[in-house]
């Protein structure tokens, strides 16, 4: 136990062996760690990462090392992890090896080239609900940096970090990547691809959320050299490029295929200086398949413009986000219908066209998941807000 039995984390790891588990009791730890090779747990009492933080006092080195050929059996779960500086990998660093961390916030870390909330080389990682927010990178990769490597990243959320190029995440010559049930939200960069850099690695990608994300060339996604990906399921909302692909951009022998996905409201061109286009995708010397997308209200600067460069394979039809239907907050639940339902049965209306996948329902119930309209009662209006939203959930 860290600080009773052990005087800090270090010292903790250092005595721990095989299958043990080094329990941190909830503070603020003013260190960096190295998991030494040891197959072990690292996670707080606590369980939650605002209670428990690894602070790396913005001196030179990364918070968390994982250096050392660490197996899935190595785990860091249930910590902040803050102000790391390092070359690359300001926050975690983690190279030949095979990692799990969990339940972590991963924030406010520098690097000055790559990685600066992870940095992963020649490794397998696995990230499962994961909030990795406000890192810079002066080179590429804000939030992730992966060069040779694999794994997965599920129910994450990758916010308001920046680099030159993927600001969430930069993928460069690994093998599999999948990506599941992640939001991107207001990443941001000042070359290319405001929420996930592609190049040469094959990318898996379900149910994600790509919002508000800014660069130069594909706002929210760009593929480039055989940088390939399945995409499906996911919503591509107010994305914005200053030059081409407001959502995305596949360049140099690149395929990617979007399934079922949305493009509403994605913005090329958007400082409107004449120089750019393709407000959904730009496309040159690749290939881009839509399967029955959902597509409406985007713009090249502020008239319509879909495409640029190669003409995208459509597969099914283009179906149009509904008209009169948004997303209507019930207490912390969420449904999509029309205003006058919405309103009449005490709900918070976001507007039309909105979609609950990228509302947040903040509601007064406090908890209480039978209060539906929010108002603080269990009664009659709740059963009456359930009977008018009857049928299929959204």
């Amino acid at each position: 136990m860290v600080p009773s039995e052990y005087g800090s984390i270090q010292e903790g790891i250092d005595a721990a062996n095989t299958g043990d588990t080094v329990s941190v009791e909830p503070g603020m730890y003013f260190e960096s760690i190295d998991f030494m090779a040891k197959e072990i747990t690292v996670s707080s009492v606590s369980g939650t990462p605002i209670n428990t933080s690894i602070n790396g006092s913005s001196s030179s080195g990364s918070v968390v090392v994982f250096e050392n050929g660490e197996t899935s059996n190595s785990i860091l779960e249930g910590f902040t992890i803050r102000n790391g500086s390092a070359i690359a990998g300001g926050g975690i660093y983690i190279y030949n090896a095979s990692p799990v961390v969990r339940n972590c916030v991963i924030k406010d870390n520098q690097a000055s080239v790559s990685g600066a909330g992870i940095y992963a080389a020649s490794a397998t990682i696995s990230l499962d609900d994961v909030t990795i927010t406000n890192n810079t990178a002066n080179g590429s990769g804000g939030g992730i940096y992966l060069k040779f490597s694999q794994g997965t990243i599920s129910n994450c959320t990758l916010s308001n970090n920046s680099a030159i190029s993927g600001g969430a995440i930069y993928f460069k010559d690994g093998g599999e990547f999948s990506l599941s049930d992640t939001e991107f939200e207001g990443n941001s960069v000042s070359g290319n691809g405001g929420a996930i850099y592609n190049k040469n690695t094959v990318a898996d990608v379900q149910g994600c959320v790509f919002l508000n994300n800014t660069a130069e060339s594909g706002g929210a996604w760009f593929s480039y050299v055989s940088g390939n990906a399945t995409i499906a399921d996911s919503i591509f909302a107010d994305n914005q490029a200053t030059n081409t692909g407001g959502a995305a951009t596949a360049r140099n022998s690149s395929t990617v295929t979007f399934s079922s996905c949305t493009f509403d409201s994605n913005i090329a061109d958007s400082d409107c200086d004449e120089k750019g286009g393709s407000s959904i995708a730009e496309i040159v010397n690749s290939t881009v398949t839509l399967d029955n997308p959902t597509i409406c209200n985007n713009l090249v600067c502020d008239v319509p413009g879909d495409f640029s460069g190669d003409q995208p394979i459509i597969v099914g039809e283009i179906l149009e986000c509904a008209t009169g239907i948004g997303a209507c907050c019930g207490g912390s639940a969420c449904w999509e219908m029309d205003e006058e339902m919405c309103l009449d049965g005490g709900g918070m209306w976001n507007g039309d066209a909105t979609l609950c996948a990228i509302v947040t329902c903040e509601g007064s119930s406090g908890g209480c998941a039978a209060d539906i309209n929010g108002d603080g009662l269990v009664d009659v209006l709740d059963i009456i807000e359930l009977i008018s939203a009857w049928g299929a959930c959204p």
